[in-house]
């Protein structure tokens, strides 16, 4: 599909470069120019109607998804949008057409976007193709017991987060044309729950609690799937034998106690944050903020309290990562707040979120690397 995509992108190239040599035929009537660069080729028509129908389909899967499964737009779909009007634009403005125009005006200005639209489309399809196979092919934890001691990363989050962890990555498309579908070429064809699990594979494999009643894993964590009304006691024995604990920061009560308990029973070097924006981050950071000092409570509790979590910075990182950064702590639990840069180079290999990581956690990473003193 991905190939097939990259096809109808160049087609639309190759097609729209030669509605503009009239001026360099010398003059020639419309119709030698039109048969001499093969702008009336019924192949082109052809694809045209292709591509008429992958983009009708993909707007009725859209809309079969919010309507009926009530899962939210992506922001693809808008993409696509964004997509054809300037490319339309574009092409209205690029060139006055006259009466002595070798094909039809709406040949460009609308047929043009409609096949590098349908380009995207198809290769946005075949990467989430992919990711559907890799979740059939998802293996299953079937016991806690399997995993033992030191040899996993525990992945705690909210259920909800997990909509925005399985997306993939998306061009900002700042320019027109089917360069902006080329350009598709450089994103990884791994969710972000993969990128994260691909680093922290350098620590130790990735585990995730799975959502109850899901029809098939998500890809990234190895997912092991507990009761809904017993899960709280098999958790804190998963936090005490992982290698790493790592949190994404969010809203509901089940994260606000694993944090806590995160705290009583784990070294401060353990324990990562992972922090998906300025609003929640500061919201949780209020919710699991201790009594202000001065106030009455007893000493117990005081030892009790959960670490003090610095300030979101002033500072933002680049668009287009969802997870803005991430607090870990040293030893009496100092925290230091890292944001995550995508660099200079934004389509990295293996993902721009991966690589961002990477970066922003070596210090943890080269902390618990297997072979290194703990």
């Amino acid at each position: 599909m991905g190939a097939v995509g990259v096809w109808l992108a160049v087609k639309a190239v190759t097609h729209w470069q030669a509605s503009r040599s009239e001026t360099l035929s010398g003059g020639l009537p419309p119709d030698v120019v039109a048969d001499a660069f093969g702008l009336r080729d019924p192949l082109w028509y052809a694809t045209v109607v292709a591509a008429a129908v992958i983009v009708a389909g993909a707007a009725a899967l859209g809309a079969i998804r919010a309507a009926v499964l009530r899962r939210p737009l992506r922001g693809q779909g808008f993409v696509r949008l964004r997509l054809f009007l300037p490319i339309m634009a574009f092409d209205i403005v690029s060139e006055s057409w006259g009466d002595e125009m070798p094909v039809p005006w709406w040949d460009f200005d609308l047929f043009v976007p409609l096949v590098v639209v349908s380009a995207q489309t198809l290769m946005y399809g075949a990467r989430r193709l992919a990711v559907l196979g890799r979740q059939h092919l998802a293996e299953i934890i079937q016991s806690p017991g399997e995993l033992h001691r030191n040899s996993f990363t525990l992945y705690l989050r909210s259920f909800e987060d997990d909509v925005w962890r399985t997306a993939l990555e998306e061009t900002e498309h700042g320019a027109p044309g089917a360069g902006a579908v080329i350009a598709d070429l450089g994103l990884s064809s791994l969710t972000e729950e993969e990128q994260l699990a691909e680093v922290l594979k350098l620590v130790a494999p990735m585990v995730a609690v799975g959502r109850p009643g899901e029809q098939l894993p998500l890809v990234g964590a190895r997912r092991l799937y507990l009761p809904i009304d017993d899960w709280q006691d098999t958790v804190r024995d998963l936090m005490g034998r992982a290698r790493l604990v790592v949190m994404a920061v969010g809203m509901g009560p089940g994260l606000l106690w694993e944090f806590r308990e995160a705290t009583q029973l784990l070294p401060p070097q353990r324990l990562v944050l992972l922090v998906p924006g300025r609003e929640d981050y500061e919201t949780f950071r209020a919710q699991v903020a201790p009594l202000r000092q001065g106030a009455a409570r007893p000493r117990q509790e005081e030892q009790d309290s959960p670490p003090v979590l610095p300030p979101y910075p002033d500072s933002e990182p680049l668009a287009g990562l969802t997870l803005k950064g991430a607090v870990y702590f040293d030893t009496g639990w100092t925290p230091q707040f890292v944001l995550f840069e995508r660099g200079r180079n934004q389509f990295r290999l293996g993902g721009s979120l991966r690589g961002a990581m990477k970066d922003g956690l070596k210090p943890v990473l080269d902390r618990y690397r297997p072979g290194r003193h703990r």
